[in-house]
């Protein structure tokens, strides 16, 4: 798909991530899930996430088939293939967005914390034991976001939506996907 910036449009999807070293875009809409840009802009690779779920260490508890809905995995996943194109540790930055609190189902006191606030967390945890610095950061309250992320610049491009309409539509997808 073509953006209106005049570069291919990559959308990705809760559970998905994208890595790429060519001059293009990556887009996502975000409610309680997060997502990760990781930039290199020496060589110009560039990768996002966009996980649902924080993970847990122990891999039973980490499906084969949709492993990278969870943060733990998708980050590890992300880091890891930007390495193997040829990124530099010591270039990569990162920014961070999502973990809204839109679906309060989600959000209740019976639980143990919440899943926006756990995956935001669970997001720095691993930028941190990467060593990978944080350059932005845009989480939390009751916002869902569309980001997009320009590969050549680094540059994020954020729009937070605070609305019924939006929040509808990004809760419906969001509890089909926790619950199916």
């Amino acid at each position: 798909m073509r953006h209106k910036l005049g570069k291919n449009l990559t959308i990705i999807y809760p559970g998905e991530y994208y890595v790429t070293d060519s001059d293009e875009l990556i887009g996502t809409l975000l409610g309680s899930c997060v997502a990760v840009c990781l930039h290199d802009n020496v060589k110009k690779i560039g990768a996002m996430n966009h996980f649902m779920l924080p993970g847990k260490i122990n891999e039973r508890d980490i499906p084969q088939d949709d492993y990278t809905r969870y943060g733990l995995a998708s980050m590890i996943k992300i880091i890891w293939e930007m390495l193997e194109r040829g990124a530099a540790r010591e270039n990569i930055t990162a920014r961070v967005f999502g973990g809204g609190n839109i679906i309060q189902s989600l959000n209740t006191p019976d639980r143990q914390g919440n899943i926006s606030s756990n995956n935001v967390r669970m997001a720095k945890l691993m930028l941190e034991m990467e060593d990978i610095p944080i350059v932005g950061m845009d989480v939390g309250s009751d916002y869902t976001r569309k980001i997009i992320f320009d590969i050549d610049t680094g540059r994020v491009y954020l729009r937070k939506i605070r609305g019924t309409e939006i929040s509808k539509l990004v809760l419906e997808r969001d509890e089909k996907l926790t619950t199916g």
